[in-house]
């Protein structure tokens, strides 16, 4: 009996495995015989099971970018390097998507050691940062056994010395896996899917227009109210737009 329920048990995992690796390599073998469309659906319904990977992003925003939707292949690129953003593939595509873009922007200046921390931290996922924080943790518990068990001084001092250092470093790359996760699952950014969107002062239709927008722009989300969104441009320019004139990244 124990032996039939475990036979059960594995055709009904190797089912559900199989239920979603195959139809992400059905879109895959429609993308590579130019069935783009086609492709596109099949990825955005891998997607809707709530099975998330920056390869599927990757490839949906190719396919995107094939039919001629550059936003939607920006949005996809940014989705997948959210999950992978040390990636050059995803970050040399989304470059080059980004040239389509009509709103060119200034950045505004960072402080310099925000933004060293900043590059620090996208250096790798969440998961790597989470790795190694309990690497370090588990180094700082070793050392502390030196420090505490040690019967030369010279021991307890280097023992204290690198728990110390070693602890530090578990809580900073814990920080990291932390606001590394926090981007995935709080997402403040979008991309403007509509042509083009005119920014009012206020969330109202008559409110004062402030500037134009196009397909494709990035901008940061700091607000809302009913159905208008209060976003904020990476210059430092702000307004309010429909919420159906952006999608979040």
């Amino acid at each position: 009996m124990k032996k039939a329920l475990q036979f059960i048990l594995a055709i009904f995992l190797s089912t559900q495995v199989w239920a979603q690796v195959n139809p992400i390599a059905e879109a895959n073998e429609m993308y590579k015989n130019g069935e783009y469309e086609k492709a596109i659906q099949a990825y955005e319904f891998v997607l809707d099971t709530h099975l998330e990977a920056p390869e599927i992003y990757f490839n949906l925003g190719n396919a995107y970018y094939k039919t001629g939707e550059i936003s939607s292949s920006i949005l996809n690129y940014e989705r997948a390097l959210l999950f992978s953003p040390n990636d050059k593939d995803i970050q040399y595509n989304l470059d080059l998507a980004r040239k389509h873009v009509l709103d060119k922007f200034d950045v505004l200046p960072e402080i310099f050691i925000k933004r060293w921390f900043s590059g620090i931290r996208n250096s790798f996922s969440a998961d790597i940062w989470s790795y190694f924080s309990i690497l370090f943790f588990l180094l700082t518990l070793t050392f502390a056994c030196f420090y505490l068990y040690s019967n030369k001084s010279g021991l307890k001092k280097l023992g204290f010395f690198f728990a110390f250092f070693a602890f530090g470093i578990s809580i900073m790359t814990y920080s990291f896996a932390s606001k590394k996760t926090d981007e995935i699952n709080i997402r403040e950014h979008a991309i403007i899917v509509s042509p083009s969107v005119t920014i009012k002062g206020s969330p109202d239709k008559s409110g004062t227009e402030l500037f134009l927008l196009h397909e494709g722009t990035k901008v940061k989300v700091i607000g809302e109210l009913q159905d208008w969104r209060n976003i904020l441009l990476s210059d430092g320019n702000e307004g309010w737009l429909k919420k159906e004139d952006i999608e979040m990244i």
